[in-house]
């Protein structure tokens, strides 16, 4: 069994995050949950924190040493910084609480500490909003989602032990030490290699191996080759201001109504609304018709349902068509946009990006990372919660928003995310890009009414013949 207060290494995936931190852009993940009142703060406080420290990286923090930084066991944690009360002034409404948690979503964490922190903000009504924010060394989204989930009163009861974290593979120290690491896993693959053609399955198998290597090297060469020709105004210098915007109250069922009488997912209705939105927000620009925003969509690579932490996916780059002006056609580039990334190698292979970008000097790291990143304006996730609504210290919960965080100067994180019949779509931007990030929620709203609206084609038109733009393939599945 792994010893949970050994000192461990950071996997190259999370080192990559950790290493790609800036003031104006911390790689930090942002949750809100807000609960019906009344709530017992004090007792909140209690459980929330009990709860997230069954996770032995919660009570690490990490330390640079000079072979590669570790995950050291914190001595004695100072609550009085990773846990805040901050009560809202009597009269207060949505427009101050999202001024408060702006602020403190622009802060970083404090990297001589283990790198999370709880803030409470409880309101005259006795409803409070919950604010979780760690970083995105210590797991992705997937997980800290799971991770909340299973802090809920229902979760808490079902969820697994948590078990200590695997270490990943030694790293030997010296100058020489990641070249004879290079070298035995080249040895071990060499092995391996000999053991798979002695047969006609494993010769099969290493065949596929060999494909599924060239498709991830295409993919990741395609993307490198992708032009920067999203809109300029969403590609400036970031201010490090941020604000925040979300909305709560988007009926599931509808939609899914509405998925099905048009043939398409549901999240092909939330990104062509998305995308219309974005188009309001370059009103007053010339698109050229064909003019699309690229948008990073990460992919959960890990197996089982997330409890690990750490870091494993990747991600996809899709093209909004904001030039687009028709809303049943733009539904219908987003659809064929989506399917076609659906088996798209990009994934893995940025999951394989990262992880080499975790071995590289910070400069060549920087660089590769900001290579890629500056492809896409944006990052934007969805995620799955739970169909009935769970409490957590007893109080229900009302909704969960969560923000990805963005590397590589993207400005903006959006989320969606399903729970007890309802929708949540949230953003987070510099205000550099966005200064009002709350009208692009508003957008949002306006465009899924329409596509709500829409009436399915009759049978003879659904068999239209695609464009030749249609048929082209897209730059970001393209392997």
């Amino acid at each position: 069994m792994t010893d949970p207060h050994r000192n461990h290494p950071l996997s190259a995936v999370d080192r990559a995050w950790l290493e790609m931190d800036e003031p104006s852009n911390p790689m930090v993940i942002s949750a809100i949950f807000q609960l019906e009142g009344p709530v017992d703060a004090a007792r909140l406080q209690k459980v929330m924190v009990e709860r997230l420290l069954r996770y032995p990286r919660f009570r690490q923090r990490i330390e640079r040493l000079p072979s590669a930084p570790e995950w050291v066991e914190e001595a004695q944690l100072d609550f009085s910084y990773h846990v805040a009360v901050k009560r809202m002034a009597p009269g207060a409404g949505d427009r101050e609480l999202r001024k408060a948690i702006s602020a403190e979503v622009s802060r970083e964490l404090d990297h001589a500490r283990p790198m999370w922190r709880l803030i409470l903000f409880p309101c005259p009504s006795g409803k409070v909003t919950v604010l979780f924010r760690a970083h995105h060394a210590l797991a992705d989204g997937v997980a800290l989602v799971t991770l909340l989930i299973d802090s809920t009163d229902s979760g808490f009861q079902r969820a697994p032990a948590v078990a200590a974290p695997e270490p990943p593979s030694a790293s030997r120290p010296g100058p020489l030490g990641g070249l004879i690491g290079a070298l035995e896993v080249v040895n071990d693959g060499l092995i391996k290699v000999l053991q798979m053609g002695r047969s006609r399955r494993g010769r099969a198998q290493l065949m596929q191996k060999l494909q599924e290597g060239r498709d991830a090297l295409a993919a990741v060469r395609s993307v490198l080759a992708l032009p920067e020709n999203n809109p300029a105004s969403l590609r400036q210098t970031l201010s490090g201001r941020r604000g925040v915007a979300w909305t709560s109250d988007i009926e599931l069922e509808p939609v899914r109504r509405q998925a099905k009488r048009l043939g398409v997912r549901v999240n092909d209705l939330m990104m062509a609304a998305l995308s219309g939105a974005f188009a309001r927000q370059l009103d007053g620009l010339t698109l050229e018709p064909e003019q699309s925003l690229r948008i990073s969509v990460p992919v959960n690579l890990r197996p089982g349902k997330g409890r690990s932490m750490g870091n494993h996916f990747g991600l996809v780059l899709l093209d909004l068509p904001v030039g687009e002006p028709e809303p049943r056609r733009r539904l219908r580039l987003v659809a064929r946009r989506m399917a076609e990334l659906k088996d798209s190698p990009q994934a893995k292979a940025t999951l394989l990006g990262l992880a080499a970008a975790g071995h590289l000097p910070m400069p060549l790291e920087r660089k590769l990372v900001a290579s890629i990143g500056a492809k896409s304006v944006a990052v934007v996730s969805s995620l799955p919660g739970p169909a009935r609504p769970v409490r957590i210290a007893g109080a229900r919960m009302c909704n969960l928003v969560f923000w990805p965080p963005q590397s590589g100067g993207i400005g903006l994180g959006l989320s969606f995310f399903s729970y007890a019949g309802h929708i949540s779509f949230g953003i987070s931007a510099d205000l550099a890009l966005l200064p009002k990030p709350r009208l692009l929620v508003e957008a949002f709203r306006a465009e899924l009414e329409q596509l709500l609206a829409l009436e399915p084609l009759p049978e003879p038109q659904t068999q239209e013949v695609l464009s030749p733009e249609e048929r082209q393939p897209l730059p970001a599945s393209a392997a």
